[in-house]
């Protein structure tokens, strides 16, 4: 009883409702359908092959700054629809025009949040693409000492570089010059390849190093500093745990 009255409550569907329903599943419909699906190609071949995801977003989310709301449809539009569902609402003084209006979203976006995570994905594309990770990886290669100052050193290593490399892109660097560090110096590969898998999910400092971290900080609750502060003694936690495991 409680779901139908809060059904009730909910009202008619509105018009801009429908239309972002709408939006949604020509999106979903686009996403699944731009690679190839057994026989089907996907529609990506005969548009633009290197055309990704975020991309196909944007291209479905701009018309909505074109279309527009349900209080400037024609009357005739709206007695068919139902007045009830054209009565657009909008915060602030300045009545609605489109589905989305841009005073609406500038106002009401984290722009911080795009900066931290767009800047984060140069810092990770940067280090993988100049070669520092790969340096940083073939260094390790050469530090001495017994099994267990080796595993403890590569799991703070990698757990440094996670922070702001992807935890796949990680593993793939550390990975294989690992295993064959390991092997010549007479260690147990098994062993050390777990110490920089545990490892490469050990990214709790910044918001850019996991999306769930991204999703917390986008709470606006925690700062990066206390993020960083609490992250690291987690991190610290983390490799001491792991490396004794």
């Amino acid at each position: 009883e409680t779901f139908h009255q809060m059904r009730r409550e909910l009202g008619p569907m509105t018009y801009e409702e429908m239309i972002v329903t709408l939006d949604l599943v020509v999106l979903v419909a686009l996403w699944f359908t731009a690679s190839p699906i057994g026989s089907f190609s996907g529609w990506k071949v005969h548009v633009a092959e290197n055309l990704n995801s975020g991309s196909i977003g944007l291209l479905v989310t701009l018309p909505l700054f074109i279309v527009p709301c349900g209080s400037q449809l024609p009357k005739i539009v709206k007695k068919y629809l139902g007045e009830s569902r054209c009565g657009s609402k909008i915060e602030g003084k300045k009545p609605p025009m489109h589905i989305l209006d841009w005073d609406s979203v500038k106002g009401g976006f984290s722009w911080e949040i795009l900066f931290v995570f767009g800047g984060g994905a140069m810092l990770a594309y940067g280090t993988v693409a100049s070669g520092l990770a790969g340096w940083i990886a073939e260094q390790l290669s050469q530090v001495g000492g017994g099994e267990f100052g080796f595993v403890l050193i590569v799991s703070c290593v990698v757990c440094m570089v996670t922070e702001v490399v992807s935890n796949t892109s990680t593993m793939s660097i550390f990975g294989a010059i690992i295993a064959a560090t390991a092997s010549l110096k007479g260690f147990n590969g098994v062993q050390m390849m777990m110490g920089v898998c545990f490892t490469a999910s050990f990214c709790f400092m910044l918001p850019t190093a996991t999306p769930p971290n991204m999703v917390v900080y986008a709470t606006g609750l925690i700062k990066v500093r206390e993020m960083a502060k609490m992250g690291a003694l987690l991190d610290l936690i983390a490799i001491f745990v792991g490396t004794c495991y």
